[in-house]
């Protein structure tokens, strides 16, 4: 039987329930949750003292260099921003493509993702294009992204790793359709990074973005954004505040020379404690390595997509021979997804409802025991009426 990559005691909450949603907010392990407590202690408990300007200035280098690590990029390319919906709004306002131009998504994409380009639309005009596969979304490709794609696309702005049905793009080839025409290419990772290896230099992309409380295994409060080289050069954050300078500790208030690379979208003194534990987090990751987490990842859900299919769950997630992430996520004729998640909660299988479906999601921490007794338990519930 496959063991988990972590050690189980490093998430206590193993003991209680077979804890399968990672796509909705991973656990933390402890050796993270505790340097974040040592950290807030610190700040909370002493001030200043040993956290003065210089520091606080600071407080994010490790995060940086890691988070490049993590990414194939460079720290000067990372900026650690409170959420990938701040970071992805940034860029939106940022870009500001007008009445002529069109940006490119899905409709299946975590609202996040379209949000910001249609509230540009309301400001400029700017034609929000998305990818319709709702009907059939098992289907989802990168041609079917391309349909869309012309030589007045300023963007495509999609999900490295689809949140319900857990496709993966090529992050590559999105990268050459977006400049084959001009565009950007904008990825949001939060469904991938921790999870899937990924190398922003090779691939290409221009923005990537990617929040921290799902694979990362960090906390709410904190997210990376890459910016290529040649975004960072002419970027210019519609956000601005004390820390997007060169030097934050300086306090001028009759300049305003922005810092190099990505770190002018750190704006504003925000909850550092999250961006810590994020860079802890990574570190965790880092060390027992993405493409042992990956492997590992992909065999617990094609384990869940066999007993999933033998229960007689219709898939609407990427097929096994696809590429994909670790979401494995099925439809069960009339039965209301969210009345059955309820029944597995209530028997401590932790899973999530999305998209008309039965959602689970497996990582690092999880074993094929957690996957057995969720399916088990699925098939107990399967097996009875709905109660109301």
């Amino acid at each position: 039987m496959s063991a988990s990559l972590a050690p189980r005691s490093d998430f206590p909450v193993l003991e209680e329930a077979r804890y399968l949603n990672a796509a909705s907010i991973a656990l933390m392990p402890l050796p993270v949750r505790q340097a974040v407590q040592r950290f807030e202690e610190e700040i909370s408990g002493r001030g200043t003292i040993g956290f003065d300007d210089d520091a606080e200035a600071r407080v994010y280098e490790g995060v940086r260099t890691r988070a490049a690590r993590l990414l194939g990029a460079e720290p000067a390319d990372i900026a650690v921003t409170t959420s990938a919906t701040e970071a992805l709004g940034q860029v939106a306002w940022w870009l500001r493509p007008g009445e002529g131009t069109n940006v490119v998504s899905i409709d299946i994409e975590f609202p996040s993702v379209t949000y910001p380009w249609m509230r540009m639309a309301r400001e400029t005009g700017v034609e929000v294009r998305l990818t319709s596969v709702e009907e059939a979304p098992g289907a989802l490709s990168i041609e079917d992204v391309a349909e869309l794609v012309d030589e007045r696309t300023a963007a495509i702005c999609v999900s490295h790793v689809q949140y319900a049905t857990g496709h993966l793009l090529d992050m590559r080839a999105l990268a050459e359709l977006a400049h084959a025409h001009g565009a950007l290419a904008v990825v949001d990772a939060t469904q991938s990074a921790g999870m899937v290896p990924i190398d922003v230099r090779e691939a290409d992309v221009d923005v990537l973005v990617s929040g921290a409380y799902k694979w990362l295994c960090a906390a709410f409060g904190a997210a990376i954004c890459y910016l290529h080289p040649r975004v960072a050069d002419r970027f210019l954050p519609p956000l601005i505040g004390w820390k997007s300078t060169v030097n934050p500790p300086n306090f001028d208030a009759t300049r305003m020379p922005l810092a190099e690379g990505a770190r002018r979208l750190e704006y504003s003194t925000v909850a550092y404690p999250s961006g810590v534990g994020l860079g802890e987090a990574i570190a965790y990751l880092l060390d027992v390595g993405v493409d042992r987490i990956l492997e590992h990842d992909l065999r617990l859900a094609d384990k869940f997509a066999v007993g999933l299919e033998e229960l007689g769950g219709a898939m609407i997630s990427a097929p096994r021979e696809a590429p994909r992430g670790s979401i494995v996520n099925a439809r069960f004729g009339g039965r209301r997804p969210e009345r059955l998640v309820d029944r597995l909660i209530e028997a401590g299988v932790i899973a999530g409802p999305r998209l008309g479906g039965v959602r689970f999601s497996p990582h690092l921490y999880n074993d094929e025991s957690d996957v057995d007794h969720a399916l088990q338990e699925l098939q107990r519930i399967l097996e009875t009426p709905d109660e109301d």
